[in-house]
């Protein structure tokens, strides 16, 4: 501070010294009069002359050499002008030579590409098919999922729908057999390779022979194609064993197969039915052995597969797989056994499923609660309806979350476990019932762990 004083001291000492005040006088009709000028205003004066004199400077080289900037700045212009028609001219040759180029080959190009987008577009609504028929189990999956992690949003990690057989090569419809499904991961999925684009400007510019140049597209559109007739290939394979995978689930519940299930789901409404659109009006060029009938066909037949795999996905939704409880010990099987309460042989129709009070009881499958309240031994049970001939019972209950007539989603809770009437402890009392007959529970819940597994 005291540093910025004496700076400025020494400054306005300096200015006293240099300017210092002068007076004018002015005689006028006998009169004197006299102006003062005092050291600031000298130094504006100053400066402003100063600044005066340097625009006058200024001016004066600007119009002397201005001649010679003009001069200058046109020599640049005609140069950068003459660059740019030299480039324009090295494009217009280049184009022109491209355009030659493909005159050549622009017919059959352009026949070619339209096939090829023809069959992608068949091909996208394929997999726009397959995608909403897969949708209905991943969400089951994904709800499972939760269940099984106790959040209420979907883990998508350490999860799979699990349904593929141990073989799937060709064979004969499995629909009656009932050998488990392997435990592998998913399927796998439908990749195309479209590699590079073709870049018909490198083309045109590197390669000097319209003969490379068509071979160079040919290979490029042959590779397209081939990669097109590999998807669909892969995914006529994945379909077939799909639906081989999923008629192996249903019977491997022992109680009905998988086309009975299937005509079941298209009575109560499931035979919903879509996929690409192949006329048929062409008897011969289906009938025929040419590449594009080939391709139609093998479509078709795509077509037809993903249609039975979203009926049979679709009656799995609706059938009872998933057990009602995460964790639990199983301390009762269905068929004879010993009563403990009087030590004589009977009939236990479900499965016993102990677990601590309280624990979390949930719907196996969709459904709508046919009864929900006290029943004799049962104590206090829910009854679900899930349609095609199935219903399930959960007895001996602490507490019931639902009433009757109540829509019931996958997962949903139904209640507590407790020890509700004939009971000598806390468990879950589980039936399942198909056309009437009490079935056993434990072909339901083993064919649903291949159906939802935990993995790692």
């Amino acid at each position: 501070m005291h540093q910025r004083q004496g700076w400025a001291n020494k400054l306005r000492n300096f200015l006293r010294h240099v300017y210092v005040e002068r007076q004018i006088y002015i005689r006028s009709h006998g009169h004197v009069q006299f102006i003062s000028l005092s050291p600031l205003t000298q130094t504006a004066f100053a400066a402003i002359a100063f600044v005066f004199l340097s625009w006058i400077a200024f001016a004066s080289v600007n119009v002397v050499f201005k001649e010679q900037i003009i001069a200058s700045k046109d020599q640049r212009y005609i140069k950068m002008q003459g660059a740019y028609e030299e480039r324009l001219a090295q494009l217009q040759g280049a184009y022109d030579e491209l355009n030659g180029q493909l005159v050549i080959t622009e017919e059959r190009f352009l026949a070619t590409t339209r096939q090829l987008e023809e069959k992608h577009k068949q091909l996208a609504t394929l997999m726009s098919q397959r995608q909403t028929a897969r949708s209905q189990l991943e969400t089951m999956r994904r709800r499972y999922a939760a269940t099984v992690n106790g959040t209420t949003a979907a883990a998508d990690e350490g999860n799979t729908v699990l349904m593929r057989v141990d073989s799937a090569t060709e064979g004969p419809d499995i629909a009656h057999i009932t050998a488990r499904p392997a435990r592998t991961a998913d399927l796998e999925p439908f990749v195309i390779d479209n590699g590079e684009g073709i870049d018909f400007a490198d083309l045109a510019g590197s390669v000097g022979s319209d003969n490379l140049i068509v071979s160079a597209i040919d290979t490029r559109l042959a590779h397209l194609d081939t990669a097109q007739q590999s998807l669909i290939n892969n995914v006529e394979e994945v379909t077939d064993r799909r639906v081989r995978e999923l008629k192996s689930i249903i019977s491997m519940t022992k109680v009905v197969n998988p086309e009975e299930m299937l005509e079941r789901t298209a009575e109560n409404g499931g035979n919903a039915q879509g996929g690409p659109f192949i006329d048929l009006a062409d008897i011969e060029a289906l009938a025929g052995g040419d590449d594009e009938s080939a391709f139609a066909k093998q479509l078709f037949r795509i077509s037809q597969n993903l249609k039975k795999m979203a009926d049979l996905e679709d009656s799995i939704a609706k059938m009872p797989l998933a057990s009602p409880l995460v964790n639990y010990r199983k301390t009762s099987s269905y068929g004879s056994r010993r009563d403990p309460f009087n030590g004589r042989m009977a009939f236990h129709s479900g499965e016993d499923m102990a677990a601590s009070y309280g624990t979390t009881v949930y719907a196996p499958a969709t459904g709508v609660v046919t009864y929900a309240g006290w029943k004799g031994g049962y104590g206090r049970i829910v009854e679900i309806d899930h349609g095609n001939g199935f219903r399930t019972r959960y007895g001996h209950l602490g507490k019931i979350s639902v009433k009757t007539g109540q829509e019931i989603a996958f997962r949903e809770v139904l209640g507590k476990v407790g020890s509700s009437g004939r009971s000598s402890g806390p468990h879950l009392h589980y039936e399942v019932w198909f056309d009437g007959i009490v079935r056993n529970p434990s072909k339901f819940i083993e064919a649903g762990n291949y159906v939802f597994a935990k993995q790692g």
